[in-house]
């Protein structure tokens, strides 16, 4: 009787939490965690030349992605004024993963804002979860005596192991799994990949259809659960000709997903015909949103189940993002951080951003050091990172470094990358050599003429042994702009 007792009152809790951290979920679609954050690792690691400690985005191909910590940082460590940190901290041994980590990053975003719009269009009532780990049901300590009477994963030993890609719960049509495959997603894939891809998919979906059902058997045993899978670089016509082709295959398929021949099957996977287009996976046009509807209808809407009432709705969207199941996403300092809702996630992402990550194409910049570089790319994507800590680097080798602003434009961001040469080599480790010293120059190029003469003049000067280290960030040739860019060598 007591621990019935305890098992309601758990119960009850977990649906007051629920109800207040989402007030209309019987109305709306909520995305959990609400905003994708990707699962690729970080490693702290010294930037070449500079002697400062950065986070780094470090692929390593000879090994599998591990679920652990991505950092680690000391006690009450806060980001310094210079962006980064000079602080080393524990450095983590290498965490292991390969290039086809960054592609399910990517494909697990891409997917979720088409089914985030989907819901918010059709305005569905309905709970979509990404990434969520079996292990991770019902597992917060604190709920142990509630959750104890309760259906787990560890009750089914040979499925322990695994996740959720994708777990949708819905107030009118049930539950929804879908595999995710990012086959594709570089430079398309042969059918045979696509094959190997699918086969592993319907194994997945099968034991997670196993699982959930074990996971509410006694509040539910009789749900419709169905399962999908998302195929976004594959189109319908690849996937049906790749089922065509192997009788085995189209077989399971077929089976797994309840559909009565090969094209029935395709219907009802999400395939990159019904997806906003890769390259702007965010644009979901009224076009997209039509063909997930026809996908929607075929797999998910075409039928109602009457067994899934309001309460028992409520009762499996508290145990699935309630207090006692762990949401949450890797993080840079700790092992994970517990994201449920949209003011979490934005805590979060603003933590993140006030911290710079380095990619290996930004590492491999600065350790190749060529006479003259030009970096273009999109705001935010860390050009003016780099001309800094290509500074910092000349400076520690005892190198006069000269940045100049070549228009009323650049001056803010010209001060800032002077301002922040003298912060990083006076609060970085003490550099062997004697350091060199940062000159900052004006000029204004698009008013005045004579300006580009002077600037010459003036570098000229400035030269030491044939040398001459310049750092721009927005320099203008007739009327093209090349931004940020840095020379070297004169």
């Amino acid at each position: 009787m007591a621990a019935r007792n305890n098992q309601q009152e758990g119960t009850d809790d977990w649906r007051r939490i629920v109800t207040s951290l989402y007030p209309d979920a019987a109305t709306r679609t909520y995305c959990v965690p609400p905003v994708h954050f990707n699962r690729v690792p970080y490693v702290r690691d010294v930037v070449p030349g500079t002697g400062l400690s950065m986070h780094v985005l470090q692929p390593r191909p000879s090994a599998r992605l591990r679920h652990t910590a991505l950092s680690t940082k000391p006690e009450g460590w806060s980001v310094p004024q210079h962006m980064w940190s000079e602080e080393p901290g524990p450095h983590l041994p290498p965490v292991g993963m390969q290039d086809s980590d960054l592609q399910d990053d990517f494909s697990q975003n891409h997917v979720m804002q088409n089914l985030h719009e989907l819901g918010d269009r059709r305005h569905e009532a309905m709970f979509v979860l990404s990434q969520l780990q079996f292990g991770s049901y019902l597992n917060q300590p604190a709920y142990a005596a509630a959750a104890a009477h309760l259906p787990r994963p560890k009750d089914l030993p040979q499925d322990r192991q695994g996740d959720f890609d994708f777990l949708l719960i819905h107030r009118q049509h049930g539950i929804l799994i879908g595999e995710l495959k990012s086959v594709g997603k570089t430079k398309g894939a042969t059918n045979q990949t696509v094959a190997k891809k699918v086969k592993q998919a319907v194994k997945q979906l099968d034991k997670s259809e196993i699982m959930m059902r074990h996971l509410v058997s006694d509040i539910g045993p009789c749900l419709t659960v169905r399962k999908t899978i998302f195929l976004p670089y594959v189109s319908s016509a690849q996937l049906k000709q790749v089922l065509a082709n192997d009788e085995q295959l189209e077989q399971a398929v077929c089976q797994s997903l309840g559909a009565a021949n090969s094209a029935e099957a395709v219907q009802l996977c999400c395939c990159s015909d019904q997806l906003s287009q890769p390259t702007s996976y965010w644009h979901v046009t009224p076009a997209v949103i039509s063909k997930l509807s026809t996908w929607w209808q075929h797999r998910m809407a075409c039928t109602v189940d009457t067994r899934l009432t309001d309460q028992l709705y409520l009762d499996i969207v508290a145990r699935f993002v309630g207090p006692a199941t762990t949401v949450s996403v890797p993080c840079y300092n700790n092992v994970r951080v517990e994201v449920r809702t949209a003011g979490q996630a934005v805590a979060e992402l603003g933590r993140r951003l006030a911290l710079l990550v380095l990619t290996l194409q930004q590492l491999g910049l600065l350790n190749r050091d060529p006479p003259r570089v030009c970096i273009t790319g999109a705001p935010g994507t860390g050009k003016t990172v780099v001309l800094v800590l290509q500074g910092v680097r000349w400076l520690r080798e005892g190198h006069d470094v000269h940045v100049l602003s070549t228009g009323y434009h650049t001056r803010a961001v010209s001060t800032s990358i002077t301002q922040q040469l003298g912060m990083s080599l006076s609060a970085g480790p003490k550099p062997s050599l004697t350091p060199g010293s940062v000159s900052y120059h004006q000029y204004d190029f698009q008013n005045r003429e004579e300006d580009v003469e002077k600037a010459v003049t003036d570098l000229v000067a400035c030269m030491n042994n044939g040398h001459l280290y310049v750092l721009l960030d927005e320099a203008y040739f007739a009327s093209s702009t090349m931004s940020p860019f840095c020379v070297t060598h004169l």
